[in-house]
């Protein structure tokens, strides 16, 4: 391609690579060298073919994280003005095939990056739906960008000319040129990106194989308008900082759809008074000040503006009609930025396909429901490996498909975003169920962040997730106020203790995220008073994990199963120290029967809060809430472990014949809650004395002589997280949400 070069960067899936920094090398130089200027660079001269240099072949042929620069010597813009040295940052995730057949474009909206992982993770990757076992996924930071793409910046006195969406296009075609790509498999966008993928097929229709556009206008809608005037003014008046910060606030209402922030918001208030949705917004100013250049985002919007596909066409129709069949677009009921009705009415005009994506998000749906993009992304896949064109062929046909509304399974009520706060055994047995459950076709989250005390720790569970396109490698983060900032639908605290999972937990659920979490410690300490956080902020608690693991007893005492009138409950609460004894009884030291414990996974590094009792006493104390109303840290618990006496004694139990269990019991008479926990002699043969190992076992009493007996698995990684997978899942929530 004359004028144009490619500047590659390889990187591993797991390093953060730097969007502004380009460091140009020679063809004869396989170490990056740091020039002078890039005039400097004898990448100045075309190359016979960018693919010749040997370092982008091995770019294209490794299977890692690629980034790059392109550099063009001169591009035209649609005014006539022309721009030289142009620098485009570039994102390549999979091994393009020999015949470059299998590339993926995709094009971010407004404010995104290259890193399509960081905002697409859940849809690229490893048997996502754009599989980069199969596909090569080529993003690229647009033209006016301010992520590693020549644009301007704020406080430059050179001015930079006003660009438009066909402008952008151009130079994405010029980047697929670069990589010697005759016919991307599919090009695709939402919202700007959308914009660019008509552009796109506009330009050159002969190599379009198939075009999907998410919530984007053919031509920019007065109401679209209308919302960058607002955004555009906010800058002119507040600047960088201030103003930009209140062009993002205002972008963000535009984003979201009304029911959406009523069922999250509603007249919600934080603890100190403030409206929450305030906060909200506040945030995501803030956020963006921090990555984003004023400058750029002013003339990203001023492009969108002047955005017109049928412009010195002949209008939309004449300039998509060749291309028509093979384009859908995806409009979203409720999306106040560019309503549905803006996309239907381009695609009946050309004979497009369209498709309606249902969501309570608005405009963010294409980013959110990843179920319903998922099944659109994975038919245009197939539709244009159906039309695979050859390197001298086009895709013929210029027949129009049936305008239909797209069938498809309705979403899922179970919230998709999922922030995971620690990924120790209980947390990384979370993340590994999740993989186990997409292996089995059914992916009921996607991790959005995962936070950690020591980052460079291996996590089997966290290693399957990403493999399975479940979550980034870039999702780690040691930094609590990080795991927040995407919005997610729900945080799962596997964090264990008080603090600081308390103060993580609260800042949640005054976001209106939900919460799930199997820390008795901190329920037993605050759960009423999270509880009731959890109402004013009009979302929910659940912790179905804290007590018993993957028993429903949590369930059964909050839904009312467990009946009314409830005067005693008795259990083996802890099922470290119920393996412990069994292993003790049949010969064991009390030393080897912990490490077994240990080695099994039903027992943490230090174990003396089993040991002890106080784990099965944080237990007793949130049952004795849940049953009788009165909170946990009133409850007085006589209480005794597994001292060496209890350690002979049930050695001596054994060689007679019987077993000894750690039973919990805390029952109501008349005004008067007692709790005891103690070591007691059981018959082998009883109910008690057949709870073998790390199992559970609860009686739950009623007054009229009703008894609920629930019994399973009560400790280990894995049981826990099937607790806190129920809790994901389970239809049950705070009567005050319901």
């Amino acid at each position: 391609m004359s004028g144009s070069v490619v500047v590659p960067r390889a990187e591993s899936a797991c390093e953060h690579a730097d969007s502004r920094s380009t460091v140009p090398f020679t063809r004869d130089e396989p170490q990056r060298q740091p020039l002078d200027s890039p005039l400097d660079s004898p990448l100045d001269s075309p190359l016979d073919s960018p693919l010749d240099s040997p370092l982008i072949g091995d770019a294209l042929r490794s299977p890692l994280v690629k980034t790059g620069t392109l550099i063009t010597s001169t591009v035209q813009l649609e005014d006539g003005t022309s721009l030289h040295n142009v620098e485009q940052r570039w994102t390549l995730l999979g091994t393009p095939a020999p015949a470059r057949d299998n590339i993926v474009l995709v094009a971010h909206a407004l404010t995104g990056t290259a890193d399509v992982q960081t905002w697409w993770s859940r849809l690229v990757g490893d048997g996502c739906a754009i599989d980069t076992t199969r596909y090569a996924v080529l993003c690229a930071n647009v033209l006016g960008g301010c992520s590693g793409s020549t644009g301007p910046r704020a406080g430059s006195t050179v001015p930079f000319p006003k660009l438009t969406t066909r402008d952008q296009a151009a130079q994405l075609w010029r980047l697929l040129d670069a990589f010697e790509v005759r016919a991307p498999a599919l090009i695709v966008g939402g919202s700007l990106g959308g914009m660019l993928a008509l552009e796109m097929a506009a330009l050159q229709p002969e190599r379009v194989r198939e075009v999907v556009v998410f919530a984007a206008p053919a031509v920019q809608t007065a109401l679209g308008t209308g919302w960058h005037t607002l955004m555009r003014t906010a800058v002119q008046i507040g600047g960088s900082q201030d103003g930009l910060a209140l062009a993002r606030m205002a972008g963000m209402l535009s984003y979201r759809s009304a029911a959406g922030f009523e069922a999250r918001f509603a007249r919600s208030t934080t603890d100190h008074g403030a409206i929450a949705i305030s906060g909200w917004l506040a945030h995501h100013g803030t956020q963006l000040v921090r990555r984003f250049d004023a400058a750029s985002y002013v003339a990203l919007i001023d492009a969108m503006d002047r955005h017109d596909v049928g412009r010195a066409r002949g209008g939309v129709k004449r300039a998509l009609h060749r291309v028509a069949a093979r384009i859908t677009g995806v409009g979203i009921p409720g999306d106040l930025l560019y309503p549905a009705e803006s996309v239907q009415q381009w695609t009946r005009e050309i004979g497009a396909r369209y498709v309606t994506l249902e969501s309570l998000h608005g405009h963010d749906a294409f980013l959110l429901e990843t179920e319903q993009v998922a099944a659109i992304l994975v038919q245009a896949l197939a539709r244009s490996s159906a039309r695979r064109v050859h390197a001298c062929g086009t895709t013929g046909s210029g027949s129009t498909a049936p305008h239909v509304r797209a069938v498809h399974a309705a979403a899922s009520p179970i919230p998709q975003r999922i922030a995971l706060a620690g990924c120790g055994t209980v947390g990384d047995a979370f993340a590994a169920l999740l993989a186990d459950r997409a292996a089995a076709g059914w992916r009921p989250g996607f991790l959005t962040g995962v936070l950690v005390r020591d980052a460079n720790r291996p996590r089997r569970g966290f290693d399957a997730a990403a493999g399975r396109g479940l979550t980034s490698p870039h999702a780690i983060t040691r930094d609590p106020t990080a795991l927040l900032r995407d919005d997610p639908d729900v945080l799962i605290e596997a964090l264990g203790g008080v603090e600081p999972a308390r103060t993580l937990v609260e800042s949640a659920l005054r976001r209106g995220v939900r919460v799930i979490t199997a820390n008795k410690a901190l329920i037993a300490a605050h759960g009423p008073a999270l509880l009731a956080l959890a109402r004013a902020h009009h979302t929910s608690l659940d912790f179905e994990g804290a007590v018993g693991a993957a028993i429903p007893v949590i369930r059964a005492l909050r839904s009312g199963s467990a009946g009314t009138d409830i005067v005693r409950i008795t259990g083996v609460l802890n099922g470290t120290t119920n393996a412990i004894l069994d292993a003790v009884a049949e010969g064991s030291s009390l030393e080897r029967a912990v490490a077994y414990a240990q080695a099994n996974g039903f027992a943490e590094a230090d174990p003396s809060r089993d040991l002890d009792g106080r784990d099965a006493e944080d237990k007793l104390r949130v049952l004795a809430w849940l049953a009788f109303g009165v909170p946990p840290q009133s409850v007085s618990v006589d209480r005794r472990g597994l001292d060496r006496a209890v350690i002979r004694w049930t050695r001596w139990m054994a060689s007679r014949g019987h077993a000894v269990r750690l039973l919990a019991t805390v029952e109501c008479a008349g005004a008067t809650v007692r709790a005891h926990i103690q070591p007691q002699r059981v018959a082998v043969d009883s109910a008690w004395g057949q709870v073998r190992g790390a199992n559970n076992r609860v009686e739950i009493v009623n007054r009229d002589g009703g008894l609920l007996t629930l019994e399973g698995l009560g400790a280990g990684g894995h049981a826990t997280a099937l607790a806190l997978l129920g809790d994901l899942q389970s239809p049950v929530r705070d009567a005050a949400r319901a």
